[in-house]
């Protein structure tokens, strides 16, 4: 899409005033001040990250959005379990890690560890009621949990898009001001105008 004389004169005032900026703080803090922000938003990345997790944690259940394969009913054992925490894969806070047997309906007796706090060593004392989905032939792979609405499933899967793209978008920042970080904010727009002008003689002469 091309730009306009007033999306130009726009364009061109917002980068003089950021190379202004940059030019009065000179070449070494111009260049700091833009890595702090790289850092920020390397910050927010994974403090965007672990929030989520710490909201995946409190679902116990397998997972499963479809209706097929079928969650199957399942009874297990805790065994050992071993804290983690403040700050682990599970989010933020403390979560249990515990090693379960799983008894399943077919009379399958299956060994696993699962995370998030979904048992406890509260829990050692009674068989637990599980859940338990399978893919693949064989029974090959397999996720186990405790009995949730499937509604719960369906919003940490969409959760899980949004994630997805706030971290995309995220990186994208961190690369662009890494980018202003190594070559310096005047030569970087340089950079940009001189491609940008390459696409507007090319599409000039492609009319």
């Amino acid at each position: 899409m091309a730009l306009n004389d007033g999306d130009v004169d726009q364009t061109a005032r917002v980068q003089g005033e950021q190379i202004a900026v940059y030019e009065r703080r000179g070449p070494f803090w111009g260049r700091l001040t833009q890595f702090a922000v790289v850092v920020a938003l390397a910050a927010g990345t994974v403090g965007w990250t672990l929030a989520l997790d710490t909201v995946a944690s409190f679902y116990p259940g397998t997972g499963m959005v479809r209706s097929t394969p079928s969650e199957r009913p399942a009874k297990a054992t805790v065994n050992d379990c071993r804290k983690v925490g403040p700050v682990s894969g599970d989010g933020f806070g403390y979560w249990w890690h515990c090693a379960v047997t799983v008894r399943t309906s077919d009379g399958r007796e299956v060994r696993t560890v699962v995370r998030h706090s979904t048992v406890t060593p509260g829990d050692r004392s009674r068989p637990v009621e599980f859940r338990e989905v399978c893919h693949g032939k064989g029974n090959t792979d397999c996720r186990y949990g405790r009995p949730a609405w499937r509604i719960w499933a369906l919003a940490l899967a969409a959760l899980g898009i949004v994630r997805r793209g706030v971290v995309l978008l995220l990186l994208m920042c961190v690369g662009f001001y890494l980018l202003r970080t190594v070559v310096g904010v005047p030569r970087y727009y340089a950079w940009v105008n001189r491609r940008g002008e390459g696409r507007r003689c090319a599409s000039r002469r492609g009319r």
